[in-house]
Order: C-alpha cells, then sequence, then structure tokens
C-alpha cells in the first residue's frame, strides 16, 4: 500500500496495519489459530492468494512468524500481541458508536459457527463425545441449509460438516440473526427461547446444558442470562 508521507505515529501504523483484512488477520491469531487454513475460516471471504499475501507483509513488519514444523504455522510476536488492546478499543467504538448497527450483510453462518466452536467453557462441556447439529435459518419460511456439526467433548469443540460416525444427540435450529444478537450479548438465551428464535430437540439434561457451553463473543455486550 503507498505511504501517508507523514510522521504521524497513526499514519505510519496503519501503513502497516490499514489495509483490508489486516487487522482480522490478527484478531483470528489473538483468538488462538495457528494454521492457514483455520485463519482463514475465521475470514471465510478473503481469497487463498490474497491471506497468504497479507501474511506476508504482517511477518515482514514484525507483527507475525512463522512457527511450527517447517514454518507451518503462524504466531503474533511480542509487537503483535500489544495489537491486543487496540482491537478491543476498535470493537468497544463499533458496539457503541457505529450507527449502522447490526445489519443482514453482517450475518454469516460460517464466521458464527466457527467461533462459537472455539469460545467454550472447558469444564461444562460433556466428558463423552456428544454431536449436536446446528441449523441456521434467515426467515421463519426459509429453506433449512446444509447443518454444521458441532462435536463436543472435553475441552473442546470441533466444527464439522458431516456427522463422522456420532450419532445426533442434540438438533438446534435457529434464527441466524437472533442468534448472532444473543452471541453478541443483546438478547439472552431465555429471550431466544421465548420468541421461537431458537428450538431445541433432544434430552432435557442437553437443552439445558447447551448453552452452557459456551462463553459467548469475546467482546460481548453484556453477560448472557443463560
Amino acid at each position: 500500500m503507498t505511504g501517508y508521507g507523514q510522521f504521524c505515529a497513526i499514519a505510519r501504523s496503519l501503513e502497516v496495519l490499514g489495509e483490508r483484512w489486516t487487522l482480522l488477520i490478527v484478531r483470528e491469531l489473538l483468538m488462538g489459530e495457528r494454521r492457514f487454513n483455520d485463519i482463514r475460516r475465521g475470514i471465510p471471504r478473503i481469497s487463498r492468494t490474497m491471506l497468504s499475501a497479507r501474511l506476508k507483509s504482517l511477518e515482514k513488519a514484525g507483527v507475525i512468524a512463522r512457527t511450527g514444523t517447517a514454518g507451518t504455522e503462524y504466531a503474533l510476536t511480542e509487537a503483535g500481541e500489544h495489537l491486543a488492546p487496540v482491537l478491543r478499543e476498535l470493537g468497544g467504538w463499533a458496539t457503541a458508536w457505529d450507527r449502522r448497527g447490526l445489519r443482514p450483510e453482517h450475518l454469516d453462518p460460517d464466521v458464527l459457527a466457527w467461533d462459537i466452536r472455539r469460545r467454550v467453557v472447558p469444564e461444562n462441556l460433556p466428558a463423552d463425545p456428544t454431536l449436536v447439529e446446528l441449523r441456521f435459518r434467515r426467515r421463519a419460511a426459509t429453506a433449512h441449509p446444509s447443518p454444521y456439526y458441532l462435536l463436543a467433548r472435553r475441552p473442546e469443540v470441533q466444527l464439522c460438516t458431516e456427522e463422522g460416525g456420532f450419532e445426533v444427540a442434540l438438533q438446534v435450529d435457529a434464527d441466524l440473526g437472533a442468534l448472532t444478537r444473543y452471541w453478541l450479548g443483546e438478547h439472552t438465551w431465555n429471550h431466544l427461547l421465548r420468541a421461537g428464535s431458537v428450538h431445541l430437540t433432544g434430552p432435557s439434561r442437553l437443552r439445558r446444558a447447551f448453552p452452557t457451553w459456551f462463553s459467548g463473543y469475546l467482546l460481548s455486550t453484556a453477560d448472557a442470562d443463560h
């Protein structure tokens, strides 16, 4: 990207971090992703070519470094780790001052499912493998797309595209917009249930436990009432 030609530290920082996708890549690394494909799953609209280019730029700037066998993973350097409060402030600003609010173009089931799978409360997860089928709908009349599968087993949840030989223990059918707002902390889980925005099919113990498995969006605006 062309520089701003200014001594201002803000201008200089934007020369490193101001290009499209760059800070979202930093976000994914701060959230614990390390591999190229996992980073991309958190930013599904970026092309592989663009992601590769942005990673190279961040590495050249000293924000990230290659790690792992044969340099197949990425990690933030000390300089990159110091961007954590910057991203928190940006997120807080958008929550408080972005007048657009949450718009239809902001709703992405791939991004939501990926974030749900990594924001877990390990001690609340089932000890035995438990498969949850998750379906999103945009409106009540919209046909259900292909489901996502969350395979929960303490201490983690894996996001899958098929059952993988496990029997579905719990089915979750949710309005995409409503579940996104819940994830952001704008609605409580009880609100979703009362409004019919989410419907769970399965044993009562799993229906009650499911929302307690997850800690919610990192920059949630409120502590959701599970």
